[in-house]
C-alpha cells in the first residue's frame, strides 16, 4: 500500500514510497546529511540506504516504530537535550534535498 506521508525537515524532504529500490545496501551511518552550518540530520530507529542519484535524491529511509530525526534546529525541543526531535511515521521514504525555484534556475534550499 502506498505510503502518502511526506515530511519536511529543514533542507531535507521525506517522500513516502512503497519500498526501497532493489540493489541498495544499508548504510553504516545514522547521519542522513549535513545541512547548512554543518548540522547533521540524524535518524534513530530507522535503516538508511544512502546514494547519490543526481543532485537531489540522496537516499532512502525505512522508518521503524518510534523513528525520530534529530537536528539542532528542527523539531520539538526535548528538555535536557541539545538536539531537537521530530517523530517520523513508520514507513519507507525517499530522501531529497529541498529545492527552491529562482528566476534563473533551481537550487538547493539553505536553511
Amino acid at each position: 500500500m502506498l505510503n502518502l506521508n511526506n515530511f519536511r525537515h529543514g533542507d531535507l524532504c521525506l517522500i513516502g514510497i512503497d519500498k526501497v529500490p532493489e540493489g541498495l545496501k544499508e548504510s553504516k551511518t545514522n547521519i542522513i546529511m549535513k545541512g547548512s552550518n554543518n548540522n547533521p540530520h540524524i535518524v534513530k530507529n530507522g535503516k538508511l540506504y544512502l546514494q547519490n542519484k543526481g543532485d537531489y535524491i540522496i537516499g532512502y529511509l525505512e522508518a521503524g516504530k518510534k523513528c525520530v530525526l534529530l537536528h539542532k534546529e528542527h523539531g520539538k525541543i526535548i528538555r535536557g537535550r541539545t538536539l531537537r526531535e521530530a517523530n517520523i511515521k513508520e514507513g519507507v521514504y525517499e530522501l531529497r534535498c529541498q529545492m527552491e525555484h529562482t528566476n534563473k534556475s533551481m537550487k538547493r534550499v539553505v536553511d
